[in-house]
């Protein structure tokens, strides 16, 4: 859904089946439309980015209480 006043543009993407299958997942596990997933991954990837060139890391709370830094590959 697009927001009052912002310029949509339409892209055309190729995704490996793979890709396809995670795709559906985030979209069953939120209940977000495909486009709507999509967005949102790339709104949470931004806020990751922006974090980690601040130097920053980010770490999981596993059930047992310890604490797990999760690393990221480019």
């Amino acid at each position: 859904m697009a927001r009052p006043n912002t310029t949509v543009k339409r892209l055309t993407t190729s995704m490996r089946e793979p890709d396809l299958e995670n795709l559906e997942k985030v979209s069953e596990a939120t209940g977000l439309q495909p486009n709507d997933a999509i967005r949102k991954a790339l709104a949470t990837e931004a806020f990751v980015q922006e974090k980690l060139a601040d130097g920053r890391v980010m770490y999981f709370r596993n059930p047992d209480g310890t604490f797990q830094e999760v690393a990221f590959v480019n």
